[in-house]
């Protein structure tokens, strides 16, 4: 099937394309990242080897433009336990509407969540980098059985003596009672 006119240049336009060509066609558009690409990612951490690639599936859904997306590849980070890198593997799966103003930010109509965004100019960089972010964990570390800082996992923890727990409202409910 012959894409309508247009649609090449939307989506060959670099990073930003616009969306409401893409979605009307039903476009799907692929693009990869590394770590220098992606400048939040590489603040929150993220070393030099990390690559990803984002598909971006464009549709209409209840006259919205929709995006349903995959962002996959792996994440460099350092250990937390041994400062050591290891590679975060990220197979993530996402489901947004283009909302045109603030207002339409709280509706998320059959699942999709809503992103500010112009339709017109969307940039693929930003979401791929907002789900990328999405993706990291709290505290990222190698298994247990991978890192080298094992010496915290093989030691004992001291027995802790058995005292009784204290309650300080334990008897509030019998002073209520008693009222």
């Amino acid at each position: 099937m012959s894409r309508p006119y247009g649609v090449q240049a939307a989506v060959l336009a670099g990073n930003s394309i616009d969306a409401s060509i893409c979605a009307h066609s039903g476009t799907t558009v692929e693009r990869r990242f590394a770590a220098a690409d992606l400048p939040r990612l590489r603040d929150a951490g993220a070393l030099d080897g990390s690559q990803l690639t984002a598909r971006f599936a464009f549709s209409r859904f209840e006259g919205r433009i929709a995006i349903d997306g995959e962002l996959q590849g792996t994440i460099a980070l350092p250990c937390q336990r041994c400062a050591k890198p290891f590679e975060l593997p990220v197979d993530e799966q996402f489901r947004l509407i283009v909302a045109r103003e603030a207002k339409d930010l709280d509706e998320e109509p059959g699942g999709y969540e809503a992103v500010l965004a112009d339709p017109v100019r969307l940039d693929l960089q930003v979401l791929a980098e907002d789900q990328a972010l999405l993706a990291l964990p709290l505290v990222p570390r190698h298994p247990v059985e991978d890192c080298d800082a094992q010496i915290a996992a093989a030691v004992e923890p001291a027995p802790v003596e058995s005292q009784p727990t204290q309650k300080p409202f334990g008897d509030l409910r019998d002073l209520m009672r008693k009222r």
